[in-house]
């Protein structure tokens, strides 16, 4: 697993005094509010130092030590921005979801392993966990079963362990 991850992207310069527009790729803007560094590559080699931040509607606008003019705001756009893991703090039970992914799936009462975690995305109401299985379709292709990640389905998530689900009859 990686010590870094992607958060976002600089979309633009905001103001004549260095400030940025940045989209949030995490489940809410509000949660990079928690970050005082932001790094500007997957090793951490170089990084923005955060000295104002707050939410705007769906983006973050930002001022950091390093940027001081839209002129250097601008060299700035496009560029994303990686946070550090281990300074998320995340909630027991909440996971990166790239963490999560190439997870073995098991059934909660049997054991059973019905594949590995693929993908994970948003439909609105919840996150849809994708699970690739062993079973080879018509198409030559993994079948894929999409599972809400809702507690009357998903019974544990563990990095350690896997996943392990309830699935309805029929689901694989």
């Amino acid at each position: 697993m990686s010590e870094y991850i992607e958060a976002g992207k600089i979309t633009s310069a905001h103001s004549f005094r260095g400030e940025v527009k940045i989209q949030s790729w995490c489940d809410t803007p509000e949660f990079l509010m928690r970050f005082r560094i932001f790094y500007l590559d997957e090793k951490g080699g170089s990084f923005l130092t955060v000295e104002k931040i707050r939410a705007a509607n769906n983006l973050i606008i930002a001022s950091f030590k390093e940027i001081d003019s839209e002129e250097t705001a601008y060299k700035f756009k496009n560029r994303i921005l990686y946070i550090k893991k281990d300074e998320a703090n995340l909630d027991d039970g909440t996971f990166f979801i790239s963490d999560m992914i190439g997870l073995p799936v098991f059934d909660f009462d049997t054991g059973e392993k019905y594949g590995v975690l693929f993908d994970v995305f948003n439909n609105g109401a919840s996150d849809i966990y994708v699970v690739r299985t062993e079973i080879i379709e018509k198409n030559n292709k993994n079948k894929e079963v999409l599972i809400p990640n809702v507690s009357a389905f998903v019974k544990k998530v563990s990095l350690g362990d896997g996943v392990f689900v309830t699935p309805i009859e029929g689901m694989f």
